[in-house]
């Protein structure tokens, strides 16, 4: 049985009454700590700042169509720390990247035929529980996309899926997010389906658009013929987000860093990856309604400003690498 839709946030950039309802993220008993680090410590001061973004978009020339409700703002204010100059920058960049990317963030739906497959065999998807500070933990197994009949748009796709089936969840917009990659799969025929370009535009749109707090990349079983894909990401990747990517040999290091139990019973935890999976599937369902309303949001990328059209595009194809760490296996 599917589980019950969620009703649908309006889109209205000045409705009659804004939706104000949102959640005190409940948990572990670090969350005073988070919520000190993200300087959400006042109901009043969250309060002024939706404010201050209800009317920024309001007043904005180029947005059209946008959700205004507490639960979804708070995931661009968390994200920055409250800081509204910030917030509203990564909210641009989020809906000019939704215009620009269609392949990666239109029709995000648990029912398409490539998305439940890529679910079902266990591409992607999130672990069952959260850390002991409340992170959201996924895992990808990147080497089972089938290059012959997908592309790193499937993968950037199923990836959007994900962050938009937990966006509103209150615990994960301030404790933030653990991404485990598995890479032990990859094979000669993924390179193909890699490039530096590639690499450039989907770290573009973590470095800059993307409303979650990344707390750690983990890298798992990685071949070293894969070391230049790991490399070249991290080279574009911003200095905060390098700082907190790390490689490890197999699960067993791995386990030196993280709590193993949470993991799927095929890599030395509790449940098989098979219940992991069909929480993950459940939860897309779930929010289904809610995932397929974002493509109806709209800003006009049409203009000189920071986030137009032209200007991402030519970030995308002039940017330079960046001096990063490189990651070795020993």
């Amino acid at each position: 049985m599917s589980p019950n839709p969620l009703p649908l946030p309006c889109l209205e950039k000045v409705p009659e009454s804004y939706d104000d309802e949102y959640e005190h993220p409940q948990g572990p008993e670090s969350i005073n700590k988070t919520l000190e680090a993200i300087r959400e410590v006042d109901r009043s001061a969250v309060e002024q700042n939706l404010a201050q973004l209800r009317d920024w978009i309001a007043k904005h020339p180029h947005i059209r169509q946008c959700r205004t409700d507490a639960r979804f703002l708070l995931r661009f204010l968390r994200a920055r720390k409250h800081s509204f100059l910030a917030a509203s920058q990564v909210l641009e960049r989020y809906l000019a990247a939704r215009i620009l990317h269609p392949t990666w963030f239109q029709r995000l739906d648990i029912r398409d035929p490539e998305l439940a497959d890529l679910t079902d065999i266990g591409f992607l998807y999130t672990l069952k529980e959260r850390d002991p500070d409340g992170c959201l933990v996924t895992l990808c197994d990147w080497g089972l996309i089938d290059p012959k009949r997908y592309t790193v748009d499937h993968s950037n796709r199923m990836h959007a899926l994900l962050v938009e089936a937990f966006g509103d969840d209150a615990l994960l917009q301030c404790a933030g997010i653990i991404v485990i990659f598995d890479l032990q799969h990859i094979q000669l025929a993924h390179h193909s389906i890699v490039s530096l370009s590639v690499l450039r535009q989907v770290a573009q749109y973590v470095n800059n658009a993307i409303p979650i707090r990344c707390k750690a990349i983990h890298a798992v079983n990685v071949p070293s013929g894969a070391l230049w894909i790991v490399n070249g990401l991290l080279g574009f990747l911003n200095e905060k987000i390098r700082n907190r990517c790390s490689l490890f040999r197999d699960y067993n290091e791995l386990a030196e860093k993280f709590d193993r139990s949470l993991l799927p019973k095929e890599h030395g935890g509790k449940e098989p990856k098979s219940e992991h999976i069909r929480a993950f599937r459940e939860r897309c369902e779930r929010y289904r309604e809610r995932m397929l309303l974002l493509d109806e949001m709209d800003i006009d990328l049409d203009h000189n400003e920071p986030y137009s059209r032209h200007a991402l595009l030519d970030d995308i194809e002039g940017g330079a690498v960046g001096s990063f760490r490189k990651l070795e296996l020993d």
